[in-house]
């Protein structure tokens, strides 16, 4: 039962990276050609392509994070005997979700400073909205770091 609500959470964030991806795609070849043909462009454009941008790569690492195919150093871990290896993995994985959760517990500090005097993101858009990624973004990683750190690990991170 759990694998197939984690299968199918998975499936939701592979479809969202996707989405995100194309329509961060689309918006960007729309403007050059708005640019290049029309002499125009959308003035929105360029700001949600760089919030969109952050959005993509938290949500990339999130699934880097889940496929253990993220950056590490592994260096050290690899001339250890399999026990010891098997504990610095896991705390490696729990400083990472440490150093996750004080990313996501800042940027929900600054995304309240930014709620305190908002400005316009595009339109009917107050600024704090895009800056959710922060916390959400950072606050998923660290639980996903801290569930691997008792879950069993890969025989590549090991």
């Amino acid at each position: 039962m759990i694998e197939k609500l984690l299968r199918g959470l998975h499936r939701a964030e592979d479809l969202l990276l996707a989405a995100l991806l194309a329509a961060l795609l689309l918006l960007s070849v729309l403007q050059i050609g708005l640019r290049m043909f029309f002499d125009t462009g959308l003035e929105w454009a360029e700001t949600v392509s760089r919030m969109g941008v952050l959005w993509l790569a938290l949500f990339g690492a999130l699934g880097a994070a889940r496929a253990h195919r993220h950056i590490a150093i592994d260096a050290l871990p690899r001339l250890l005997p399999p026990l010891w290896r098997r504990v610095a993995w896991a705390i490696a994985q729990l400083a990472t979700a440490v150093i996750c959760g004080l990313l996501a517990w800042y940027g929900w500090g600054m995304l309240q400073m930014e709620r305190e005097a908002p400005a316009v993101f595009v339109e009917g858009v107050a600024s704090w909205w895009p800056m959710l990624a922060f916390p959400f973004g950072f606050g998923l990683l660290s639980l996903r770091f801290a569930i691997a750190a008792f879950g069993q690990p890969s025989e590549h991170d090991v």
